[in-house]
């Protein structure tokens, strides 16, 4: 676990199962929040409620739980990445929030896993 600050808030960052458990189960000591929609957009989980939550939910959860369609996906989604990167490292200074955005919409995510 470690502290940051992402998209201008305070974060913690979990990444094992014990820790994550104990953030999940003490909610009166962390905030947990979704990134704004703005951010990640309005057709992600973050931004959908109700059936299209759990449609959009079920259609991600299907689409990476086997490590075959993880390896699948790293080998779509890996030279996108690799270029951004390289990209934002010519021009120096960025705008985040719009430099993800165009790595990180709905056509570039679902794209790769609907073809």
């Amino acid at each position: 676990m470690f502290r940051t600050h992402l998209f201008g808030a305070p974060s913690i960052i979990v990444y094992t199962p014990i820790v994550n458990k104990f953030v999940l189960y003490s909610a009166d000591k962390f905030i947990q929040e979704w990134p704004t929609v703005e951010l990640v957009g309005r057709t992600s989980l973050a931004g959908v409620h109700g059936k299209a939550h759990k449609r959009i939910r079920r259609f991600v959860t299907n689409s990476i739980n086997a490590p075959e369609a993880l390896n699948r996906i790293a080998a779509l989604v890996q030279p996108r990445m690799v270029s951004a990167l390289q990209s934002w490292a010519q021009m120096g200074k960025i705008k985040a929030r719009v430099e993800t955005q165009k790595v990180f919409n709905y056509e570039n995510i679902f794209g790769y896993t609907t073809n």
